[in-house]
């Protein structure tokens, strides 16, 4: 296994011409994933779902409760980065829509390369709140919370997508695991972790 931000997981199995599976949590990336030819399209699943939230040391000690709070000074705020990854984009988007892009953005010192080190950060007390995936709360083992954000419409709602590589030399076995990964017992799986099943739970989870 090959973990990174989906843009950068991307680039370096194009780079090496090797891998059997892409596993994006990006719609973005298997969108390039099939224009670069990386993919083999109609291979392509749909496994989970999933919303981004704000995420706060445990207790929430600074009494973060919107998207305005994010403002406070002496906030420290992480995000992912908006170039490499779409929870990053989503972040700063609704920064904007907000009208808090500056606000916010001065509070924001550092921009994870991906965001498993966001929670890394948050969990070491590094920052006060970060925007992350909602099922890292379950992943953090009550180490952080969570306060749901307005999803904005379909926009803000990810899915987590597999597919066959292009490069791989194993396509009947690498499409079997695909096909486990989208099957009843499969997606059993990542509910147990804290994923969604469906578009409409994903849009329950939107304040």
């Amino acid at each position: 296994v090959s973990y990174g931000g989906g843009g950068e997981a991307l680039a370096r199995m194009a780079l090496s011409g090797k891998g059997d599976v892409l596993l994006a949590p990006e719609q973005w990336i298997m969108e390039r994933a099939t224009r670069e030819g990386a993919v083999i399209p109609e291979t392509i699943r749909t496994v989970a779902y999933m919303v981004p939230v704000i995420a706060v040391r445990k207790g929430n000690p600074r009494g973060i409760r919107t998207l305005a709070d994010l403002a406070a000074p002496g906030t420290r705020v992480a995000i992912s980065r908006p170039e490499t990854t779409l929870l990053g984009t989503i972040a700063t988007d609704m920064f904007e829509k907000a009208g808090l892009a500056d606000a916010i953005g001065a509070n924001v010192v550092t921009q994870a390369p991906d965001p498993g080190v966001l929670l890394a950060m948050l969990l070491m007390g590094q920052v006060d709140a970060g925007i992350i995936w909602h099922f890292y709360r379950d992943l953090a083992g009550g180490g952080i919370e969570t306060i749901p954000l307005p999803c904005d419409g379909r926009a803000a709602i990810a899915e987590m997508q597999a597919a066959v590589s292009s490069y791989s030399t194993r396509g009947g076995e690498a499409l079997g695991f695909v096909e486990f990964m989208a099957s009843a017992e499969g997606r059993s799986v990542w509910e147990e972790h804290g994923y969604l099943m469906t578009e409409a739970e994903a849009g329950a989870l939107c304040d």
